[in-house]
């Protein structure tokens, strides 16, 4: 499994466990929803491999962003006051920084023409973490250097770099983080410290830094997309050096709550196989049913079917999907469609056709969920993540 795999294990793992918790009905199903609970690890594991087929390796990041690990409704991504607001830890100073650094400050041409060594990018993204950074950014993928400013951080006399730079994949999916570069006792490069990343936070529109050694970094709450630029929540924070890393020391701590989720719902009719063919497989239809009920719209919508090893889809009803996949390899195996855009109130139905081996089958309860993506193709908070699944049979 390469890297971009599992990034994508990593983060739809977290936004099912965070956001998909477990409904634990009354009476005789509870046996059922016990046998569920305890596959739900591996369920993860499939569907952030059926995502990456259907939708790119970044999706979800662009995650599964992406949102993407969202939070659960009304939690706040960003630290408490006081506390480092990077999901990754801060890059400590490297062996090979001196405690006073010589003079010469660090041009951005000086940046662009060494090879450096950067903080992680947040949550595994498939960004390079060495190299030369590119002037401007890419038209596919790489990294590049979006501004400097200077400022010093560590009160040595000498400013620092502090550079705001981008990471661009799956050609549209964008990631940056503002770090903080000095010179060690040869002259070198070298990483000082990582301030904050892009995500989960949102986004990053600038960096200001302060004659005091502060540094001010204008966030949103989310990409300034050409249909929701107005309403993108924009602060200032501020954010110093303390002697082992960045962290928060003025401005807001968290954006206000979100009014713009949307609520998937999904419901599956069961499935009845028909009798054997000539080739000795069987085959059947479920129609399942999303409804959006808002407010949100969302802009893209993955529906997953769980039912079992050999099971494939055929027929028109998968036509509906900007993509589809038969996952063999998931685990659980699964079938993947991405569908587009769904406003507030709309209703997909879809009657997929799928066909089975033989007589057998491998497993009885099948299982269909949804998750909203963003436009990047990362998942999005779901207003009432109980209902975003539904279990339903086969025979």
């Amino acid at each position: 499994m390469d890297n971009e795999d599992t990034f994508l294990d990593t983060q739809f793992a977290t936004y099912r466990n965070e956001l998909l918790p477990n409904v634990t009905p009354i009476g005789p199903d509870a046996v059922r929803t016990t046998v569920r609970r305890r596959r739900r690890v591996a369920v993860t594991v499939g569907a952030a491999v059926a995502l990456a087929i259907i939708v790119g390796p970044a999706v979800g990041y662009g995650a599964l962003n992406g949102t993407p690990a969202p939070p659960q409704p009304g939690t706040s991504t960003e630290p408490t006051h006081g506390s480092s607001p990077s999901p990754s830890p801060s890059v400590a100073p490297s062996e090979s920084a001196s405690a006073t650094a010589p003079d010469g400050r660090i041009s951005r041409a000086d940046l662009l023409a060494a090879r450096l060594t950067l903080p992680p990018w947040w949550g595994d993204a498939p960004c390079r973490s060495d190299g030369q950074l590119a002037g401007a950014k890419p038209a596919q993928e790489g990294n590049w250097l979006e501004s400097v400013d200077y400022t010093d951080v560590d009160r040595d006399g000498t400013e620092e770099a502090v550079a705001m730079i981008g990471c661009k994949f799956n050609n549209t999916v964008v990631q940056t983080q503002v770090a903080v570069f000095e010179r060690n006792n040869a002259g070198g490069i070298v990483i000082l410290g990582q301030v904050l990343t892009s995500r989960p936070l949102g986004w990053i529109f600038g960096v200001d830094a302060q004659p005091d050694g502060s540094i001010r970094i204008e966030v949103g709450d989310r990409e300034p997309t050409d249909e929701q630029a107005a309403s993108v929540v924009r602060q200032w924070r501020t954010y110093n050096w303390t002697g082992a890393k960045f962290q928060q020391t003025d401005g807001p701590t968290s954006f206000p709550p979100k009014s713009t989720l949307a609520d998937l719902r999904v419901t599956a009719t069961d499935i009845v196989y028909a009798a054997l063919a000539d080739d000795g497989s069987r085959h059947g239809t479920t129609t399942v049913t999303i409804h959006n009920t808002g407010p949100a719209t969302a802009e893209y919508v993955w529906l997953s079917l769980e039912l079992g090893e050999n099971v494939r889809y055929e027929g028109n009803g998968w036509s509906s999907c900007i993509a589809a996949s038969t996952n063999p390899g998931a685990s659980p195996p699964n079938l993947s469609c991405l569908l587009g855009p769904m406003r507030a109130d709309e209703t997909r139905t879809l009657v997929l056709g799928v066909a089975s081996p033989g007589a057998l089958l491998t497993q009885v309860s099948a299982r269909a969920a949804v998750v909203r993506l963003d436009k990047q193709r990362d998942p999005v908070t779901d207003a009432r993540p109980s209902d975003n699944e539904a279990h339903f049979n086969q025979r």
